[in-house]
């Protein structure tokens, strides 16, 4: 004799007892597939650029570290008894490189680092750029001199992957990859969770599932997980982003929170107005 399995329809009781509640089924139905293309066909389409931004992202953060190993001729020098007067260190780098003017000095951080005499407008140098001297602050000999960008004295190296993360030295086009990604990342996260959470009722403890009900299960559990993060890469790449960047400096803009600007022209401040 054989014994025919029970069908559960939409509204019958559950295993615990509780009936699906009216119309649940119903209203998320019709929108799961467009939820789950839109999810899909989203993430096929950012994840070449974000595999690009972060592998470019991870390299850029270990540059620091590289940047100290490659350029160590020019950073680090034995440790002398004193250092001599910053004027002294100027001078030596002045005389090796009398082009252009200086822009700003940087004494040496520590022992045994140079001092960086900063050069503006030396001829071959990027506008954007400076050149930087290095001194030695015991002897005043100088160790080299390398283009330097940023105030985070990002030297040539540095400079170069931050550029590769930028825009992939495609110039302002190349731009586009990051804000494509960071326009789609948070449609594709939220997609994923949308999913997740309408499927949360239906699912079944992962142990014990195998093959492809397993794989989305992780990949679910996973990205749900990773979803804060995935926001807030999301946004803080469009603010640097070109378009979307753009709209949020007028934004900042409109409702007063852009930096404040220093007024050296201003004759307010009474007696101490100098």
């Amino acid at each position: 004799m054989s014994v025919e399995p029970a069908v559960r329809t939409p509204g019958d009781p559950q295993e615990g007892g509780r009936p699906d509640p009216p119309g649940a089924r119903s209203a998320w139905a019709p929108l799961r597939p467009l939820v789950l293309r839109l999810h899909f066909y989203a993430g096929v389409l950012i994840a070449p650029f974000l595999l690009v931004a972060a592998t470019t992202g991870l390299l850029y953060a270990a540059s620091y570290q590289v940047e100290k190993i490659v350029y160590a001729d020019e950073l680090r020098v034995p440790v002398g008894g004193s250092e001599l007067p910053v004027s002294r260190q100027v001078t030596a780098a002045r005389e090796a490189h009398p082009e252009g003017e200086v822009a700003a000095v940087r004494p040496s951080p520590e022992d045994g680092a140079t001092t960086r005499v900063l050069l503006s407008g030396v001829p071959g140098v990027n506008p954007d750029h400076t050149l930087a001297v290095f001194v030695d602050p015991y002897t005043g000999e100088v160790t080299g001199a390398l283009e330097q960008y940023g105030s985070t004295g990002a030297l040539p190296l540095r400079t170069w992957i931050d550029e590769l993360h930028r825009d992939l030295h495609l110039g302002q086009p190349g731009r586009l990859y990051s804000e494509l990604a960071a326009s789609w990342l948070w449609v594709t996260a939220g997609g994923g969770v949308v999913l997740w959470f309408g499927r949360r009722r239906a699912r079944r403890r992962i142990r014990g599932a195998t093959g492809r009900r397993r794989t989305l299960s992780l990949h679910g559990t996973v990205g749900v997980w990773a979803a804060a993060g995935l926001f807030f890469l999301s946004a803080t790449g469009l603010t640097w982003s070109t378009y979307a960047g753009q709209n949020v400096t007028e934004l900042r803009e409109a409702v007063g929170q852009t930096t404040p600007v220093l007024d050296a022209g201003s004759s307010s401040g009474g007696e101490h107005a100098e």
